[in-house]
């Protein structure tokens, strides 16, 4: 590859980085997730407490403290904004694709190219625009693994000393999960090359607590019971029962892995001549089959899978065979688009995007083919205009999936919901709500959840057992309630409230003075 090619890649890859940043606060926060975990960055930020999560003023800890703090200091900057709230998860992207280049010309590969592909994985980018931890933990649990790989094979103790460190961040970025992944592919790893002691470091377990313990140790002396909770609720039972609703067949993220990868896992070759390819192998089977074994299972869930798929597609690059996956793909997304059924508020903006991905994959898929360099960057365009094509369509499911618009229309006050709240909901009030529930699952918070009658019992909380109904219905107040609870609207309607504002999932009240 000559020095203009190469210019040319590196400068694809920084306009991939900002492609995939496109409209990022183009469109509401969706709830369950976007909403919640923006809300609590919200919270830190209006209370400066970046010790004690909050979600409508109660205590969140369902998560650590990384992502939420990083969004409460974009927050700082930028205001309570959807940008805000999602730049960090942009931010760790571009910053894992970074780590990525720099570990591949380390190792002999083209640091632009391992950038590209990863950037341009459907994942990696669905992963950058939302309000979630993954691409944190993802970044962190890449140079872990890095660093381990680096320990083993320079023999140097202060790479096994920087992955202890990247552990403790992953640690109180999502738990011990990112103690678990890393773990278990470099220990097998170095196992296997005989040098297991490369690993252990009593300077880096050091800087795991020290990075880990000032926040575990803040944390615990609000919330006592704090490490039970993580130990034994989110982490045991979350991998080892369904206790958490969230579990799925063996093969759940299969279709996932070469969704999130494609066009490029067709690249991929099963070769293993030298020890970095057996490492990669390592890297993508083991924590699959963690995953696949666990009964917890959502598709975030291998997001860090995506970065040695990136290594050994930049490694072979062998890529006829994802030139000709991304054409047929095209052909069949233009060709069934006509056909799918859709709902119909998103139907017309869904139909526009797919047809215009479907033209973009073939077109790429076809350069790919003749031209085999320019194949990286055809190969990366289709999903790198993703965020550009589909912004009308998640502004169309916004309506469905975020309270924005019914907030918009709702009077200054006190807003009661009724067995009713979002995340979005309080984001975009910038107040709490005060909720009168049976058991708090509005908060879809395990924490919570278990802690309802704590919370309940507090007179100055935001949770309200049902028997403090009648007191609700105050003169004045706007009171929420879900659209299909014909209980509560009936109650409502029985004390002279009048509708104000509807949206697809709520309607709102104001009791008459």
């Amino acid at each position: 590859m000559s020095d203009r090619e190469r210019t040319l890649l590196a400068a694809w890859a920084v306009l991939a980085a900002l492609l995939i940043g496109v409209h990022l606060g183009g469109y509401p926060l969706l709830d369950a997730d976007e909403g919640r975990n923006g809300e609590v960055g919200r919270e830190m930020a209006s209370t400066n407490d970046y010790v004690m999560p909050r979600l409508d003023a109660l205590p969140y800890l369902d998560k650590p403290i990384v992502y939420f703090a990083s969004e409460a200091g974009a927050m700082e900057v930028l205001g309570p904004t959807e940008f805000a709230a999602r730049f960090p998860a942009w931010l760790y992207t571009v910053l894992t694709a970074l780590l990525l280049a720099w570990f591949a010309a380390r190792v002999g590969m083209d640091p632009a190219v391992s950038a590209i592909v990863f950037l341009s994985m459907p994942l990696a980018i669905a992963f950058a625009r939302t309000v979630i931890f993954d691409s944190a933990l993802s970044l962190f649990i890449t140079l872990a693994t890095i660093a381990f790989y680096l320990a083993v094979e320079e023999e140097r103790k202060r790479w096994s000393m920087i992955a202890w460190a990247a552990i403790g961040f992953g640690v109180i970025t999502k738990g011990p999960v990112a103690i678990a992944l890393p773990l278990l592919v470099a220990l097998t790893y170095a196992i296997w090359r005989r040098r297991a002691r490369a690993i252990w470091s009593a300077a880096g377990l050091g800087l795991f607590v020290l990075v880990v313990a000032p926040w575990v140790w803040a944390i615990s002396r609000a919330v006592p019971d704090f490490l039970h909770y993580v130990l034994v609720t989110e982490t045991a039972e979350r991998l080892t029962t369904g206790a958490l609703k969230r579990t799925g067949p063996p093969w759940y993220f299969i279709p996932y892995l070469i969704g999130g990868a494609f066009p490029w896992v067709f690249a991929l070759r099963w070769r293993t001549k030298e020890w970095i390819d057996r490492y990669l192998l390592l890297w993508l089977a083991v924590p699959f089959v963690f995953f696949s074994l666990s009964q917890s299972k959502r598709p975030q869930y291998i997001l860090p899978l995506m970065v040695p798929v990136a290594l050994l597609v930049a490694r072979q690059l062998r890529l006829r065979a994802a030139a000709w996956a991304l054409a047929v793909f095209g052909l069949l997304l233009a060709a069934a688009t006509p056909f799918v059924r859709l709902r119909a508020e998103f139907a017309g903006p869904a139909r526009t995007a797919a047809l215009v991905l479907g033209i973009a994959a073939v077109i790429c898929g076809a350069a790919a083919l003749v031209r085999p360099k320019i194949a990286i960057a055809a190969l990366s365009l289709p999903a790198l205009i993703i965020p550009a094509v589909t912004n009308p369509v998640m502004n169309a499911i916004a309506e469905r999936r975020s309270t924005k618009a019914l907030v918009s229309q709702l009077p200054r006050g006190e807003v009661i919901g009724i067995e009713a709240f979002t995340g979005s909901m309080a984001f975009y009030l910038q107040r709490p709500v005060v909720v009168v529930s049976p058991d708090g699952d509005e908060f879809t918070s395990n924490y919570i959840m278990r802690h309802y009658a704590r919370f309940v019992s507090d007179p100055a909380g935001t949770l309200r057992p049902v028997s403090w109904l009648g007191q609700a219905l105050a003169p004045g107040r706007v009171i929420v309630v879900r659209d299909n609870d014909r209980v509560h609207r009936a109650l409502l309607e029985q004390h002279g409230a009048r509708a104000i504002a509807e949206g697809a999932h709520f309607v709102a009240y104001t009791m008459p003075r």
